[in-house]
């Protein structure tokens, strides 16, 4: 049963390929919504 390990093409750390990117999407998404706040920009209505 040499071709069983050529099934699969990840590195072996058990996580799907879509989790890896949804998590890489999150990540980027809530350093975007991180920069926007800091800079003074978005969700103006909350200033008085």
């Amino acid at each position: 049963m040499a071709g069983t390990a050529d099934r699969h093409d990840d590195d072996g750390e058990g996580a799907p390929r879509w989790v890896k990117i949804s998590a890489a999407i999150a990540v980027v998404l809530v350093v975007v919504f991180v920069i926007v706040h800091l800079a003074g920009g978005g969700m103006a209505g909350h200033t008085p």
